[in-house]
C-alpha cells in the first residue's frame, strides 16, 4: 500500500457541471460497460424509474445483463421498496456509444480496472458527449488525476466508486482529480443522494480510496494471523462475521473506540488505552504473499468455502447484504441519506 504523502487534491474551476433542474432531474443515464458493476448500476437506476442506455461492445453483453437483472430482481425489490414486480426491460436499451451520451443526466464508466483501458473509454465518450456531461468512473482505486490526464474536458470526470452489490449497498466514494471542477463533484454528490445512496467525499487521492484501504488493513492482519498459526481459517472468519461485523452495524471503528472510554468517550479511551493501543499496533503483522503464504490462503479458502461454488457464495453474500441493509432501513439507522463531505470536519479548509 502506498504512503499518504501526496499533496491534497486541488480543484480546477473549469466549466461548470450541468445543474440539476429543481424537482425535475433528467431520468435517463448512460452506462459504458455492463459487467458486474455496470449491471448493478443498471439495477439501481431501473428500480428508481430511470431509462438506462448501455454501451458494451461484447456480443453477449445484453443477454448477460438481462439475465443478471432477472436473477437479482427479487433482492433489488427487497433493497428498494416500491420497485416494480418485474424487471422493466423496456427501460433498458443497448445502444451505440453516440446514443449512450445523448440527453442523459450523466454517464457511468464501468470498464476494466486499468488506466489505459479507462482512458480509451473516456476518449470514446468525449467524441460525442457534450462538454459539460459529467462522467462518473466506477474505478475501485485508480487515481482520478491520472485517469483524466488525456481528456479534452477533464473538469467533468469524477470517481463514483460503488460497493458490490451496487443495488443494495448505499455507500459510494466520490473523489475528484486535480482538474475536476468543484461543480462536477457537487453535482455527483447531489445526484447520488437522490438515488438514496450514501455518497462520501474523499479529500485526497490515495490508492484504493477509503473502503478498500480499511478492508485490506483487516485482510492483512487476517493473513498474518493465519500464516503465523494464531487461529485457523474458520476461526478468523467467525471472529469477523460474529464479532467485528455486528459491532460495526451502527457505528464504525471510531465510534467503537469512543465507546471503550465509557461515559468519557474518546477522551476516556485515550487516557486509559493509548499506550496499549500503541503496543498492539506495533505488533500488527506485515505478511508477504510468498508461495508458502499463497498455498496457506488457497487451502484456507477451500476450507471456509466448503465445496460451494463461487456463484453460490456470491448469491449468499448478496442476500445477506440485502437483509442487513433492509434491517438498517427498518430501524431508521442510516436513513439520513445524503452526501457526506469529507471537508465538513474542518470548515476552515473548505474551498
Amino acid at each position: 500500500m502506498s504512503n499518504l504523502s501526496g499533496a491534497q487534491t486541488s480543484r480546477s474551476a473549469g466549466p461548470p457541471a450541468p445543474p440539476a433542474a429543481p424537482g425535475s432531474p433528467v431520468r435517463r443515464v448512460g452506462l459504458f460497460g455492463a459487467g458486474t458493476i455496470g449491471g448493478g448500476w443498471a439495477a439501481t437506476y431501473l428500480a428508481r424509474g430511470y431509462e438506462v442506455l448501455v454501451f458494451d461492445p461484447a456480443a453477449s453483453a445484453e443477454q448477460r445483463t438481462r439475465s443478471y437483472l432477472d436473477r437479482v430482481w427479487g433482492s433489488v425489490r427487497r433493497a428498494t421498496p416500491g420497485t416494480a414486480a418485474s424487471v422493466p426491460h423496456a427501460d433498458l436499451r443497448f445502444v451505440s456509444a453516440d446514443e449512450a451520451v445523448h440527453a442523459v443526466a450523466l454517464v457511468h464508466e464501468n470498464g476494466p480496472e486499468d488506466v489505459a483501458a479507462k482512458q480509451a473509454i473516456f476518449a470514446v465518450i468525449e467524441q460525442s458527449a457534450p462538454s459539460d456531461l459529467v462522467i462518473c468512473s466506477s474505478s475501485g482505486g485508480l487515481m482520478p488525476s491520472e485517469l483524466q490526464a488525456r481528456m479534452t474536458h477533464a473538469h467533468r470526470l469524477v470517481v463514483a466508486h460503488p460497493l458490490s452489490p451496487v443495488y443494495a449497498l448505499p455507500l459510494v466514494e466520490v473523489l475528484g482529480g486535480r482538474q475536476t471542477s468543484e461543480a462536477t463533484i457537487e453535482f455527483a454528490l447531489a445526484h447520488l443522494a437522490r438515488l438514496d445512496k450514501k455518497p462520501i467525499r474523499l479529500r485526497r487521492e490515495v490508492p484504493g480510496y477509503l473502503t478498500n484501504r480499511l478492508t485490506f488493513a483487516l485482510l492483512r492482519e487476517a493473513v498474518h494471523c493465519l500464516a503465523e498459526g494464531v487461529a485457523d481459517a474458520q476461526s478468523i472468519e467467525d471472529a469477523v462475521v460474529f464479532g467485528v461485523t455486528p459491532r460495526y452495524a451502527v457505528g464504525g471503528p471510531l465510534t467503537s473506540l469512543a465507546l471503550a472510554g465509557g461515559q468519557a468517550g474518546m477522551k476516556g479511551a485515550m487516557d486509559s488505552f493509548a499506550p496499549a493501543i500503541e503496543t498492539w499496533w506495533s505488533d500488527l503483522g506485515s505478511p508477504h504473499l510468498t508461495d508458502e503464504v499463497k498455498a496457506i490462503l488457497i487451502e484456507a479458502a477451500d476450507t471456509v468455502v466448503g465445496g460451494r461454488t463461487m456463484a453460490e457464495v456470491v448469491a449468499e453474500r448478496d442476500k445477506a447484504t440485502v437483509d442487513v441493509v433492509a434491517l438498517l432501513h427498518s430501524t431508521g439507522t442510516g436513513s439520513d441519506t445524503g452526501a457526506i463531505d469529507g471537508n465538513q470536519a474542518e470548515p476552515a479548509e473548505r474551498e
